[in-house]
């Protein structure tokens, strides 16, 4: 019965989740410089959607208002991380050349700071949003996850690489 149970619930969150994929997916890269990867990282937002969701054991009256949430908190953050990495750039490209001016580069620098002031605020913003939504118990196993989720997956990325690669003198 646990097993029918748990397929149910995979089903329902793969229905509900059908239309934030495609809303997901419709934005474009959920980070800068990924186009060129463009479909990995549409399945790494997946994934990390379907985890957390899994994560947190959504009601069915919690995940399409969660699911909404979530899907505008990425895309907002998506977006500041566009502007910071373009800034990033620019300064990049401003201290490279010959003579770069004082005054320019610290508005750069302030106006990199500025945008993730931004982006701490949104995510303080989603937080203040969730906790509205979730029990405290979902809210301890979202910022476990939030903390967690990449660098687990880069050590499983990094772990399968090292398995596969082949000796450096056969």
């Amino acid at each position: 019965m646990k097993k029918i149970l748990s397929s149910l619930f995979i089903v329902l969150l793969s229905l509900l989740s059908l239309g934030l994929f495609t809303k997901l997916n419709a934005q474009g890269p959920p980070w800068p410089g990924c186009s060129m990867h463009g479909e990995r990282a549409k399945n790494l937002e997946n994934l990390r959607l379907l985890k957390l969701m899994e994560t947190l054991e959504l009601t069915d009256e919690q995940s399409p208002q969660f699911i909404g949430l979530f899907a505008d908190f990425r895309q907002k953050t998506r977006q500041v991380n566009e502007e910071v990495d373009a800034k990033i750039d620019s300064l990049s490209d401003m201290l490279q050349s010959d003579n770069p001016s004082e005054e320019k580069v610290k508005e750069a620098v302030m106006k990199i700071d500025t945008l993730k002031e931004k982006r701490l605020e949104l995510f303080r913003k989603f937080h203040t949003d969730i906790e509205k939504l979730l029990t405290v118990m979902q809210m301890g196993k979202m910022v476990v996850f939030e903390e967690r989720f990449e660098r687990e997956l880069i050590e499983n990325v990094r772990g399968f690489r090292m398995k596969n690669k082949p000796p450096v003198n056969p």
